[in-house]
């Protein structure tokens, strides 16, 4: 029988959890920065504030605004739908098919030049569930849509 201390064990866990998550990081900013620059060269985005963040159930999320130059509804759905597959088409490309299809991004907000707000929902994302929420639109959920995959 092999004896093992739990301090020894929790210890163990603690470090490499801190080796694991420690690269997290350099890896959210990057896919962030890249997200940003490819939604930001879409003619009609006047700015765009993406973030990481980890959801309730240690999913990750992409999360923020694309503020929109178009002050009417449709001309602001077209531009919204560019720069979604502007961003989904970089975390397709940047992080591995595991990362990349379970990462939300149900929380990406368009918004109007008035201040209206257009929500990924709109953008008709595959959502096989019978509830379909924003909370639970991944990057996967556009693949079909923007011919990725």
């Amino acid at each position: 029988m092999i004896m093992v201390s739990r301090r020894g064990l929790l210890g163990g866990a603690a470090a490499m959890a801190t080796v694991i998550l420690g690269g997290c990081g350099r890896d959210r900013t990057a896919l962030v920065t890249a997200a940003k620059e490819a939604a930001s060269g879409v003619e009609g985005v006047a700015s765009v504030e993406l973030e990481m963040a980890d959801g309730a159930n240690f999913e990750q999320l992409l999360r923020g605004t694309v503020a929109l130059e178009a002050k009417d509804r449709d001309s602001g759905l077209l531009v919204f739908d560019e720069a979604m597959r502007s961003i989904i088409t970089v975390i397709y490309e940047e992080l591995d098919e595991v990362d990349a299809t379970s990462l939300r991004v149900g929380w990406i907000t368009g918004v109007l030049a008035g201040g209206e707000e257009i929500t990924p929902m709109e953008l008709d994302p595959y959502m096989p569930a019978v509830n379909p929420r924003r909370d639970r639109i991944t990057a996967e959920s556009f693949y079909t849509k923007y011919g990725l995959g």
